[in-house]
């Protein structure tokens, strides 16, 4: 009877270690797809990034263009002021 009981014992713990080992590869599993999931929205999130810098470096440089426009027509509208005022 003692040998049957540690038979049974033995097998317990060997079912009770493959379910442990078993739950531990389901987690690994669930941890890797997460992981997965998780560099994939970072991929997203970078190329939205680069492409928000390239707006931004656009925008700068039209913005420097503008200013220029401006700065040029004052000193046009500036000119003219001058002739006007010479011409009257």
């Amino acid at each position: 009877m003692a040998g049957t009981d540690h038979q049974k014992q033995l097998l317990s713990l060997i079912r009770d270690f493959a379910a442990e080992k078993s739950q531990g590869e389901r987690r690994i599993a669930a941890l890797k797809k997460q992981q997965q999931e998780l560099r994939s929205e970072l991929d997203m999130a970078n190329a939205k990034l680069e492409e928000a810098k390239c707006c931004r470096e656009t925008a700068e440089q039209e913005l420097k263009g503008y200013e220029v426009e401006l700065a040029m027509n004052k000193s046009a509208v500036q000119s003219l002021q001058v002739f006007l005022s010479i011409a009257i």
